[in-house]
């Protein structure tokens, strides 16, 4: 599982915490510093599960953007200050975050492979749409 650490410029101890914090299973943490526009724009990447926000860090555009992100993919969003003592004592509340459960598109894909014996157990996991 990946963490994304947003804000600051020099975060490896950051890195190395949210790591060592076992309970949430992160093998590897990518960085965003945030002192780039094109980054209020850009999409977190589909296997983080784990947001990192150091607040007093970031633009309120990205603050914004990386919110509405997390929101719409239920992401854990952890905010603390760039301090390594107060994101551990954040992280030590957090539980691990919930399994990823497959795209409407990835469900499709693998019902359209013939081969594919796991369809009907994804099927089962998509929510029925209401009837209009």
């Amino acid at each position: 599982m990946r963490a994304l650490v947003v804000g600051a410029d020099r975060v490896d101890a950051i890195r190395n915490e949210l790591i060592r914090s076992a309970h949430l299973g992160i093998t590897c943490a990518e960085h965003w510093s945030g002192r780039h526009v094109h980054q209020n724009r850009k999409p977190i990447p589909i296997d983080t599960r784990v947001v990192v926000v150091l607040c007093n860090r970031v633009s309120h555009d990205l603050l914004y953007s990386i919110k509405r992100q997390a929101a719409g993919r239920d992401l854990v969003l952890v905010f603390c200050r760039h301090s390594v003592v107060e994101l551990r004592d954040k992280l030590s509340r957090v539980g691990p975050p919930a399994p990823r459960l497959p795209s409407a598109r990835e469900c499709r894909k693998l019902a359209d492979d013939p081969k594919n014996e796991r369809v009907s157990r994804l099927q089962a996991l998509i929510p029925a749409s209401p009837a209009r």
